[in-house]
């Protein structure tokens, strides 16, 4: 059964950039690093997501609350061009099908890394912000589903900040799931 792997939490899937790069896991001042800019990144990307007034604007004027969200318009759109460009300049991996929790990962098709390797995954989780999240990860095990090959990825070394980090990107996917089928049967 999938679910085994991956726990019996909220699982976010799509398909997504991604690169694979084999070698050994790092350690230390490497994962120190990788951490911190995992954290950094994953900070951004939740920040993209938020629409919300902020608490100290509540007793504002509405003209200096309209203000602020126009120009938080305007620094969207510049996010997503300068997006845009870095991804011409530069292009994407491949999207992959993949299954992803706080702890590990399922990754879907030929290309997916083979069992016993270890390597860095470079996972892109925003295409506004086309800079992946990199992950350290054992190649655990794999299996077969609707005739595709499924290499089971185990993270290692994330930092709790980080673990935390995902755990909220995955709520806010499965939030935004959840709110898309209500629109939809409405």
């Amino acid at each position: 059964m999938p679910e085994a792997f991956l726990g019996d939490g909220l699982i976010f899937e799509e398909a997504l950039p991604a690169v694979w790069t084999a070698g050994a896991l790092v350690e230390e001042l490497a994962l120190a690093r990788l951490n911190a800019d995992n954290h950094q990144l994953l900070g951004a990307e939740s920040s993209l997501d938020e629409v919300r007034v902020h608490e100290a604007l509540k007793d504002e004027s509405p003209a200096l609350v309209h203000e602020l969200q126009r120009l938080e318009y305007k620094v969207n759109i510049l996010l997503r061009l300068t997006a845009e460009l870095a991804v011409r300049s530069s292009g994407l991996p491949p999207a992959q099908r993949v299954r992803l929790t706080s702890h590990a990962l399922e990754w879907f098709g030929a290309e997916s890394p083979a069992v016993g390797a270890t390597g860095l995954l470079a996972l892109y989780i925003n295409s506004s912000l086309p800079q992946p999240v990199k992950i350290p990860c054992e190649i655990v095990g794999e299996r077969m589903q609707d005739n595709l090959r499924v290499a089971e990825l185990r993270f290692n070394g994330l930092s709790d900040a980080v673990v935390e980090q995902l755990d909220k990107l995955i709520f806010r996917h499965h939030r935004r799931l959840v709110a898309g089928a209500r629109l939809a049967a409405h």
